[in-house]
């Protein structure tokens, strides 16, 4: 699973790209530090409890680890990053895997355009003290290459919201519904099109550097995605819009301005309230019964409320909904981590705006100014809301 780890550490090491070693686990000794390690991130650190966590052995594996490719990264004999990568025909992945990824929909140009295999890349963390070092590159890049080598033309895997914007730079795209996915919450499955290399260069991944340098690209896959996919996807892609194109969209959706109707923004001026949302935000669309916060689950987002309706199961008596335009919901995630008092599911088709704390945290370091203004914000209305009650 591409999901909710990589969270960005202000604090981050400063980790040159060449003094991390990347390697595949061959030993059982690597395979067991590995799932070792997965539990120190889900468990120890996330608090994520599921059916897979072998808590006696601190421990996190599933059968997909008995025939999968298992990266990771090291300094010195440290691991700091893995990354899991299962390259087979469809046949070979589970039933539920390829439902939520809608595998079925690619079997015609798995078939037609010569790609038998597809990969799927899961199990993906960083340590927090490397996150923002090129340790998720690097690892990014050998999957890459790894498909490259093997004929795959789809690389798959699925993103928790607020890591969204980072696989998206990264050149993963968004294509189908958003699905549950026990013990992560709600997920939005991805792709990456290997051979799409105009893509990546769109997009500036540094993926893109391998993919220049390809001398032969399957481009009737890319085709056949673009029709099937792209056409009618109302899917934003975060690094396909400016600054400004981003702000014109939210303004059209909201019926005005931004900073008028999102309470976040009122201390900020025009120009730093697009300069936010640009490199903090992205809109994801979310289909009734889909629930997007779950009660005791640690918040990694800002979640603002643009169209629809959703309601609380939490909160019944008298009964607690979502339905003005701007509104926020669910914990604060952007400037500091906080637990979800409540689980908020979706009544109608809506679309949310998710502000990153991942994204935050860098974009704290690049606009100081307008970064404490959101964090005085956000303390000021906690104050005024404990005020209130």
């Amino acid at each position: 699973m591409i999901n909710n780890n990589e969270k960005t550490n202000s604090c981050a090491t400063i980790i040159s790209e060449d003094s991390i070693e990347i390697c595949v686990a061959k030993t059982l000794e690597e395979k067991e530090e590995i799932y070792h390690f997965r539990y120190q991130i889900y468990v120890e650190e996330m608090s994520r409890h599921f059916a897979e966590v072998d808590y006696d052995n601190q421990h996190i594996y599933d059968e997909m680890d008995d025939w999968a490719v298992l990266l990771y990264a090291k300094i010195g004999s440290e691991i700091i990053a893995t990354y899991r990568i299962n390259i087979g025909a469809m046949a070979d992945f589970p039933q539920k895997v390829i439902e939520f990824l809608t595998l079925d929909t690619f079997n015609n140009s798995i078939n037609e355009h010569g790609a038998h295999k597809i990969a799927y890349a899961t199990k993906v963390m960083v340590a927090p003290a490397h996150r923002g070092s090129p340790a998720l590159y690097r690892l990014t890049a050998k999957c890459y290459e790894l498909c490259c080598h093997e004929q795959v033309q789809f690389l798959f895997g699925i993103s928790n919201f607020h890591l969204l914007r980072l696989y998206e730079q990264l050149g993963f795209r968004r294509y189908c519904k958003n699905f549950f996915y026990p013990g992560h919450g709600l997920a939005a499955p991805l792709i990456m099109l290997i051979d799409d290399a105009e893509h990546l260069r769109k997009v500036r991944s540094p993926i893109f550097r391998i993919a220049r340098k390809r001398q032969s690209l399957n481009t009737k896959a890319v085709e056949w995605f673009d029709t099937t996919f792209t056409g009618n996807s109302s899917i934003i892609n975060s690094q396909l819009t400016t600054e400004e194109e981003f702000w014109n969209i939210l303004c059209k959706r909201l019926h005005g301005l931004p900073s008028a109707g999102i309470t976040l923004l009122q201390d900020l001026s025009e120009t730093e309230a697009k300069k936010l949302l640009h490199n903090c935000g992205i809109l994801v669309q979310c289909a009734p019964d889909d629930i997007i916060t779950f009660q005791g689950d640690v918040s990694y987002t800002y979640n603002i409320l643009i169209s629809g309706r959703l309601k609380s199961l939490t909160f019944r008596r008298p009964s607690k909904e979502y339905s003005t335009p701007g509104q926020h919901f669910g914990a604060n995630g952007l400037t500091e981590q906080n637990t979800h008092t409540e689980s908020i599911v979706v009544t109608n088709s809506a679309e949310i705006l998710v502000l990153s704390g991942t994204a935050f945290q860098k974009f704290y370091r690049s606009h100081p100014e307008i970064a404490h203004k959101i964090v005085k914000s956000i303390i000021n209305t906690k104050k005024e809301l404990a005020r209130i009650k």
